[in-house]
């Protein structure tokens, strides 16, 4: 599918992931359609290496703003969204994932929208310290979400589907596995900081497999997406093979000229001293470093199959984690984030 010379609209494009997209988009020589959407309060530090870009500020909750950006946009990246587990209740996430999702949707379909691509969530099929191995899952495993954020990305996901069904709006829908790469200044930074401080330790064996996607493959899988012939549907998207967190915490370690950590605990050392710092934590408040869901997650296994974006989309992951580790260990140490 061409695209139209219509305007190209990206939420959250300030972001981690949105501001990668909005590299990719400029490469291929789109700069002057694209329209930029952040939130009132959103830093633009991603996007200072590119001035003069269509920028706006707004909500997507607020519908009638959202009616008056989507004039003559022929294709729409969804990015924005509430993304932690901080939240209390269901309603906090629905709030911003499902009915931002629905405003935009609306107004795609009323103004004619050629395709619609939504960031969803891995998390729709689960999450491993919730449901434990997840082991070559694809497209077609049922949804299986241990928490609010994850529920959301699903209904908004039914939303779209539905909206397709009724109006024809063609869509796809990414759901990211973990994602890693310079900008991050969440997780993997945290990692990042924690094998570089010297204060990690492997938790069990480490042979337990986990998939990361560097978020270079991921945003030009994102770019396929809009380019793509008419085909609507879900796509995991995730590296050519899974790491052992071994292999993992090696690769950190060396991209930032750490000593690779040796230290271990043995499981169920570690499963003690999590629900003796969970209580801890739910007595003072304090955050501890090592929690139950902490411990499932480090000791593990999950991946992904991921033909379907391969023959559908054409993606081809080309970084793997060591190459991955190394660049965004570099972009870490030269903007002294370790």
């Amino acid at each position: 599918m061409r695209l139209s010379k219509k305007k190209i609209l990206i939420t959250g494009a300030g972001g981690f992931i949105g501001s990668h997209l909005v590299d990719v988009l400029i490469e291929k020589k789109l700069k002057s359609q694209l329209l930029l959407m952040l939130l009132p309060d959103e830093p633009m530090d991603n996007l200072l290496h590119h001035p003069d870009l269509e920028i706006v500020r707004g909500d997507i909750r607020d519908a009638n703003f959202i009616n008056k950006i989507m004039k003559n946009v022929g294709l729409v990246y969804h990015l924005a969204a509430r993304i932690d587990f901080d939240g209390k209740t269901y309603a906090e996430y629905e709030d911003v994932n499902v009915t931002g999702t629905r405003n935009l949707v609306d107004a795609a379909i009323r103004e004619k929208v050629q395709k619609f691509i939504f960031y969803s969530s891995i998390g729709v099929h689960g999450l491993p310290a919730g449901i434990g191995n997840i082991e070559n899952w694809d497209e077609l495993h049922p949804p299986t979400y241990t928490n609010f954020y994850g529920q959301s990305k699903w209904e908004a996901e039914e939303y779209i589907r539905d909206a397709h069904a009724k109006s024809g709006l063609a869509y796809t829908i990414i759901r990211p596995a973990s994602v890693y790469g310079p900008r991050e200044k969440g997780p993997t930074l945290a990692l990042y900081r924690a094998i570089k401080n010297g204060h990690f330790a492997i938790i069990g064996t480490g042979k337990n497999k986990m998939h990361y996607v560097y978020v270079r493959d991921l945003v030009e899988a994102t770019y396929l997406a809009g380019t793509s012939p008419n085909i609507s549907g879900e796509y995991i998207i995730a590296g050519a093979e899974p790491t052992t967190f071994t292999d993992v915490v090696k690769h950190v370690a060396l991209s930032c000229n750490a000593k690779i950590p040796t230290r271990s605990i043995p499981l169920f050392i570690a499963n003690i001293l999590a629900y003796v710092a969970q209580c801890i934590m739910s007595v003072t408040g304090m955050t501890l470093p090592i929690f139950p869901s902490r411990v499932r997650t480090m000791t593990t296994s999950y991946f992904y199959n991921i033909s379907k974006a391969k023959k559908e989309l054409g993606y081809q992951p080309k970084v793997t984690f060591a190459k991955g580790a190394k660049l965004t260990g570099d972009w870490y140490l030269e903007h002294n984030y370790l």
